[in-house]
């Protein structure tokens, strides 16, 4: 089965996961939470670029083999026509994803860069009793862990920083931005324009059955972020993020301003 390959990115907290279980619902798609795929396109390109005698050893053409047998390998014991790959770090790779699937498309999932802090700060104090790899330690306040988000390599920057390159580029043609309000107050009529944006037939989706749940991954960073909920609505409530942390990084959207 030939299967043709989309692309889901973004910010964190901002609805991949939550389209992700919507798209499943499909018989025809196939999606997930985020893999390994993307680094391990990196990871053969670094490779390539940094051993000596590399380059002429592996001319375009094996390349490009050899990164398209990464997903088609990947997904080869997936039944399933269109496939949906889920990683942040695509928003880098744009021209790549351009070059190795002309004919695919990237979903980039944002929100307001405040609401994202806010969300990750409620699952940490969710979340009392243990560390983990997302927030980062108990005896840190809540303003060493917006900076930890927000730093060099924070949770938060490095996408947000994926985000504003991928949508100046010269890819930008092949990008949609949902946001993630939008998603959650009008999921008919956001998924009606992703199906429209790649080209596929409609599906009646059941926005009021889409809970899921994945633990494993979830387990393996020690604080439940990736838990769905059973109806796709918008539920309104106030920050508890400080003050001046919502000052601070205010004004972020830039993909509003374009």
């Amino acid at each position: 089965m030939k299967k043709q390959y989309h692309f889901i990115s973004g910010l964190p907290r901002s609805g991949s996961t939550l389209l992700s279980s919507i798209l499943l619902q499909n018989p025809r798609f196939h999606a997930s939470i985020t893999d390994p795929v993307c680094t391990f396109h990196m990871g053969v390109i670094e490779t390539i670029g940094n051993q000596v005698g590399m380059k002429s050893e592996v001319p375009i053409e094996r390349r490009e083999n050899v990164l398209r047998g990464i997903m088609d390998s990947y997904y080869q014991n997936v039944d399933k026509e269109v496939i949906f790959n889920t990683n942040r770090s695509w928003t880098t790779l744009t021209p790549q994803v351009r070059y190795l699937y002309p004919n695919s498309k990237m979903i980039l999932c944002v929100r307001d860069i405040n609401w994202i802090l806010d969300s990750f700060e409620v699952a940490h104090r969710k979340n009392p009793l243990q560390n983990n790899t997302a927030t980062g330690s108990q005896g840190s306040t809540v303003y060493h862990r917006v900076e930890s988000l927000m730093g060099d390599k924070g949770i938060v920057s490095g996408p947000y920083t994926g985000v504003k390159q991928a949508i100046t580029s010269n890819e930008k043609d092949i990008l949609m931005l949902v946001e993630y309000d939008e998603l959650c107050k009008n999921p008919e009529t956001i998924m009606k324009g992703i199906y429209s944006f790649i080209d596929e037939e409609y599906y009646e989706h059941d926005f009021d059955n889409v809970e899921r749940t994945w633990d494993s991954y979830d387990d393996e960073i020690g604080i439940p972020l990736h838990t769905v909920k059973k109806k796709v609505e918008y539920t309104p409530r106030n920050f508890i993020l400080p003050p001046d942390i919502l000052q601070k990084y205010h004004g972020m959207e830039v993909w509003r301003q374009m």
